[in-house]
């Protein structure tokens, strides 16, 4: 009797136990966390394509984040509260960097980069779980506050409520209408015209170039979106006035008398480049282009002017005017027989440089607008020797 007294009372005792918010609360936080780490894995390969130490990071971060939601459910303690503080908190502030001032490092070094579904969710992921931590370890008594006692059914949809609505919402934004560039569709968009770029027959762009000192020769900027009704337009007209302004330079003569004086060469042609003090010659201008493009060793032919390029200030994003269509690039600039040089084409810029002290660095965003047919369409970055012979023969078969 004595032992079945016992055994009655420590069962009623365990009943009468009171439950807490404990297991919502990390459940919660858990939850949070592992929705980050599933955004920053979807990206991983993305970023992997752009710079290897961005790859890097994101892995990291995705795996501790992954881990630290395993642990809060498993063993919770301070000192992991504080861990996922400081983490998230450095992870918060590398985004509010990369989207304000631009990044020190990487092929994006300085230019900031565009907000996206997918990156604000997840740092709206990121400072929940800052705030709940901080709240937790501020005030540790908020997990043992009791809560009404739930059975069955009633009992597993409420753990895991709030689980699926961060499930929910991480899923949705990963979905092509949502994601953005940075997303999986965004990827698989420029895995496609990669493809198509080198697939039989094509002619591939600059965007095809390689890398040097791990960075890639070039770095192309922009939404590669399918342009809008109104975008196709502008993009067209943007074409129409271009063409319009470099009439008046068609002999490379008159350019030069316009201060089109700074001249460098590859594989065929002639950029010459505005070098007068006027601003109006930077950014997208179509009255006044920062750089006129001529096709040069045309045999017994005078330069023939292909087209223009706009060229941005240091630290300038350029418009894109006509979404997709106008995508903005830029050239990795390294430091060779001790002049800054620009990579892949080994044209040799003005000045000097110390290549012990040297930094790899990108030149500002440029756009090209071609006024003859061109391979690759009027916004073409292809700058290949066949690409410049295609243009020649084209504009010598119409004339």
């Amino acid at each position: 009797m004595r032992g079945m007294s016992t055994s009655v009372l420590e069962e009623t005792a365990t009943r009468s136990t009171p439950a807490t918010a404990r297991p919502y609360v990390y459940g919660g936080l858990a939850a949070l966390s592992a929705g980050a780490a599933a955004i920053h894995f979807a990206v991983v390969f993305e970023h992997f394509s752009q710079y290897v130490l961005y790859g890097v990071f994101f892995l990291v971060i995705a795996w501790a984040q992954a881990i630290w939601a395993a642990v809060v459910l498993w063993r919770p303690s301070r000192p992991w509260l504080w861990l996922g503080i400081a983490g998230n908190a450095i992870i918060v502030v590398v985004y509010f960097a990369s989207r304000t001032s631009g990044l020190p490092v990487g092929p994006d070094k300085h230019h900031p980069e565009p907000f996206g579904a997918l990156d604000l969710v997840s740092i709206v992921l990121e400072l929940a779980l800052i705030a709940g931590c901080a709240a937790l370890l501020w005030r540790p008594s908020l997990a043992d506050r009791p809560v009404r006692r739930r059975t069955g059914f009633a009992a597993i949809a409420s753990l895991v409520a709030f689980p699926a609505a961060v499930i929910a919402v991480t899923t949705a934004v990963m979905t092509p209408g949502w994601a953005g560039p940075e997303g999986p569709a965004g990827m698989a968009s420029r895995s496609h015209m990669t493809a198509s770029a080198t697939a039989p027959g094509a002619q591939p762009g600059m965007g095809d170039m390689g890398t040097t000192d791990g960075l890639p020769d070039m770095r192309m900027y922009g939404s590669t979106a399918p342009a809008t009704a109104a975008q196709v337009i502008a993009a067209a007209n943007l074409i129409k006035a271009t063409d319009a302004s470099l009439a008046r330079y068609q002999n490379v003569q008159a350019a030069f008398a316009a201060g089109y004086t700074y001249v460098l060469k590859t594989n065929g042609e002639e950029h010459l480049l505005y070098n007068g003090p006027n601003p109006a010659y930077a950014g997208l201008n179509p009255q006044h282009p920062s750089s006129l493009v001529y096709a040069i060793n045309v045999p017994h032919h005078v330069p023939i002017l292909l087209g223009a390029m706009y060229i941005e200030n240091d630290g300038t994003n350029g418009p894109q005017v006509g979404g997709g269509l106008t995508r903005w690039h830029s050239h990795l600039t390294v430091c060779e027989n001790g002049k800054p040089t620009i990579a892949g084409f080994g044209v040799q810029l003005r000045g000097t440089c110390n290549p012990a002290t040297w930094h790899d660095q990108y030149t500002g965003q440029m756009l090209h607008v071609w006024v003859v047919p061109y391979i690759g369409g009027p916004f073409s970055d292809d700058l290949s020797r066949a690409a410049t012979n295609a243009a020649v023969r084209a504009v010598l078969d119409h004339s």
